[in-house]
Parts: structure tokens; C-alpha cells; sequence
């Protein structure tokens, strides 16, 4: 088994220490475990809601600060939902700390939409509404994602650091099936999600989809009946099984 001195952790609250909020025990997250395996430092950089843009932003960022640590370093993404934005806001300028969640499968899911405390100017819950059914669109999400992902590989391949992958949520392969009404591919996203994205260092679950299937079918592993949020013991068996995965890939 390959040394690593660094785990980098890349996700939704799926990959944060459980519970949620201010009372959180350090290094009890699926990565904490797999760092202490390690004997490695682990530098978790999930956040609850986070969005594939914040992934991105935050994974080069670290990157871009630790170029002398790849060698050392493993990756894991936790894979978020697709319909996750980021935006940044002239308001507070930074960008918004969660993922905005817009879907037209969950309308209306985008707080931002009713929260007037995110406009730098006068925006009426009309005209929010208004750009959200003009501008969301599945398929384009669907594209986005493909791209990130497409560019997350290429980047880990050239810089050769070791990562993984896996669905914290709903699986990613099957949300062209489930959510785009482009059956036809007409745009090619299928095509290019297909023939671009590399399921070389992927990790699937034998018995279940993604995490969040997971918790959702053992009781014992969720926070509690109605959050189905992954405890310290799910945790603990993700990453068994992502430490099982990267034994036999041997990164």
C-alpha cells in the first residue's frame, strides 16, 4: 500500500464530520478515517451544500498552494448533486457559502429566489422567478458537470495525483436517464459523458448506488430516523470500503 502524508477531501456535508453544526468530532468523517490509516494529515474541504463549482474552486486552490505535495497526496470527491450552483455576490463579495440548489424537478428549491438578502440591488421575487424558469435547464447542468469532472481528471492525470471518485448522492451516470429531457441526445451530453468521463478510479459499491442510498436503507447508519445523513459508524464503513478500493487499485 502506497504512503500518503496528505488526504484532501472534496464534497457535500455526505463528506463532513457527523454530526452537522458546531459539535462535531473532528476526523470522524470517512476521510478522517482513511487519513489516520494513512498516518496522514487530512485537509477536509467539504461544505454543507457544496456545489461541482465550489469542488472545482477549492481543489485547484489547494492545489495551486501545495504543488510540492502531490507526490504525497491523495484526493477523494464525494460527488454532490448537479443542480448545486455557486454564485458570487457583489453584495458580501465573495461567494454564496453553500450551494444554491436549483431543479426543476424540486421547484422551488433556490432560497436565493425568496431571500432578498442576497441582492446587491433591488431584485423583485417576480424577476428571480423569471430568470430561474429562462435560464435553468437540466441539460445544461448536465453538460456543466461533465465538464468539471472532465477537467478534475485531466488535471489529477497530467500532475499524476492519485484521487477517487464516488456518488455521494444520486449516482452521476444516471442522471441524464433520470432528469434530461434530451432522450433523443440530441445536444450530445450522453455522448460526451460516455466517451470522456473516465470511470478508471471510481468507486461503486458493490450493493448500493451512492451514500446517500446507503443511509437510506439502513437505518443504523443515518443521523437519526428523518436525516439520513451518514453517522460516525456510516462513515466508518465508507471508509472501509474506499480503503478496500484503493488497496486493490493500488494508486
Amino acid at each position: 500500500m502506497k504512503k500518503y502524508k496528505y488526504v484532501v477531501v472534496l464534497g457535500c456535508s455526505y463528506s463532513l464530520d457527523p454530526p452537522h453544526g458546531n459539535f462535531r468530532k473532528v476526523g470522524t468523517s470517512y476521510g478522517g478515517v482513511i487519513a489516520d490509516n494513512f498516518e496522514a494529515k487530512c485537509y477536509n474541504l467539504a461544505k454543507h451544500g457544496g456545489s461541482f463549482q465550489r469542488m472545482n474552486r477549492k481543489i485547484l486552490g489547494w492545489c495551486g498552494e501545495n504543488k510540492d505535495k502531490f507526490k504525497d497526496t491523495l484526493i477523494i470527491i464525494g460527488m454532490t448533486r448537479l443542480e448545486r450552483f455557486e454564485f458570487w455576490n457583489n453584495k458580501t463579495m465573495g461567494w454564496d457559502r453553500e450551494g444554491i440548489s436549483l431543479s426543476n424537478h424540486s421547484i422551488p428549491a433556490a432560497r436565493w429566489i425568496h431571500d432578498e438578502r442576497r441582492n446587491h440591488i433591488d431584485w423583485t421575487l417576480g424577476k428571480r422567478i423569471k430568470w430561474y424558469k429562462n435560464f435553468f435547464n437540466d441539460n445544461a447542468q448536465f453538460l456543466l458537470a461533465i465538464n468539471t469532472i472532465i477537467g478534475l481528471q485531466s488535471f489529477f492525470k497530467i500532475n499524476d495525483i492519485d484521487h477517487v471518485f464516488f456518488d455521494a448522492l444520486e449516482p452521476i451516470d444516471e442522471y441524464w436517464e433520470l432528469y434530461c429531457d434530451d432522450k433523443e441526445d440530441k445536444f450530445g451530453h450522453k455522448l460526451l459523458f460516455d466517451n470522456l468521463v473516465s470511470q478508471e478510479n471510481w468507486y461503486k459499491n458493490s450493493e448500493y448506488k451512492s451514500m446517500i442510498d446507503f443511509t437510506e436503507k439502513n437505518s443504523d447508519m443515518r443521523l437519526n430516523e428523518e436525516d439520513f445523513h451518514p453517522n460516525k459508524k456510516a462513515h466508518k464503513y465508507w471508509a472501509e470500503c474506499l480503503l478496500e478500493y484503493i488497496n486493490e487499485k493500488v494508486l
